[in-house]
């Protein structure tokens, strides 16, 4: 049943949202998400400990055509921040901002940064990448995160204040909202290379998460209440310091499960890498 859960899930938000917003499409998304999600804990389930996590690789894979294709090129729907920021300034609640809303807000409070781990479209290529070194990445390079964030919000801002029509090129459907897709091609093109330089500079498939990203600042706050999160089974930690090592956020997992307390890091993303890697399953 738990297996099954995600699917429900699905389900049930993409009914929810078609029955209060009368699109058609949230009957394919929402449920896709959950069947991939479902997809890959079954795949793991088969696996032995130490393959377990591609199952998640192959859900996070298969989600992403979902953002990519059918709601980027075909809907011509820019999911990333900078496109928000235009919506926000229009006050219109969009499709975006209900990704937002769902995925990186009121989510976060339930999953943590799950969204990360099994359904963030850059990961997706990310996790694939011939790289097979975790190196953590400096404490101080993660501040880099927050010029990420000021640019994502200043760009647009300074395309409004520049006379930009943001609300005729993006809110509406005039010229088939070409500019959405401009948009999001150019923004999604660059956090791909940014992301892939990034993870073979420093040895790290999620560099780009720690160093790079500006919706992980977002995410951290409501992350930080999560219901779901990474716990110790109650079996005695050993000290091997595999978890924390594995770890592709250098989250100190081990510190938590020691402690007999659940993990409370906002950058842990729930992928699941520290239980697989534990040989006495003191993790769950």
């Amino acid at each position: 049943m738990r297996l099954f859960l995600p699917l429900l899930i699905g389900l049930l938000v993409g009914a929810l949202l078609y029955f209060t917003k009368g699109w058609w499409g949230f009957f394919i998304i929402f449920p896709w998400i959950g069947a991939c999600i479902a997809l890959g804990l079954f795949i793991a389930a088969q696996k032995p400990k130490a393959k377990r996590d591609q199952g998640r690789r192959i859900a996070i894979l298969a989600i992403a055509p979902i953002f990519l294709i059918f709601l980027g090129i075909y809907q011509r729907e820019n999911l990333q921040l900078e496109q928000t920021v235009f919506y926000l300034a229009a006050g219109a609640f969009s499709r975006v901002l209900i990704h937002y809303t769902v995925a990186k807000v009121l989510g976060p409070l339930i999953w943590g940064r799950g969204f990360c781990g099994w359904a963030c479209w850059t990961a997706a290529i990310l996790e694939w990448l011939p790289i097979q070194e975790n190196r953590p990445i400096p404490k101080n390079h993660a501040r880099f995160r927050w010029l990420f964030l000021l640019a994502s919000l200043l760009i647009p801002l300074l395309f409004i204040w520049s006379g930009y029509d943001y609300r005729q090129a993006q809110i509406y459907e005039s010229g088939g909202k070409f500019d959405q897709l401009v948009w999001f091609a150019v923004g999604n093109g660059f956090y791909y290379i940014t992301a892939i330089i990034l993870a073979f500079r420093f040895g790290k498939k999620r560099a780009f998460c720690k160093i790079a990203c500006p919706v992980s600042l977002i995410m951290k706050i409501p992350a930080q209440y999560a219901r779901i999160r990474i716990r110790p089974s109650g079996i005695s930690c050993i000290g091997c310091g595999q978890c924390s090592r594995n770890c592709p956020m250098d989250v100190d997992v081990m510190a938590a499960i020691r402690s007999g307390k659940p993990l409370q890091s906002a950058e842990c993303i729930l992928c699941g890498a520290c239980r697989h890697i534990c040989p006495v399953g003191a993790i769950q």
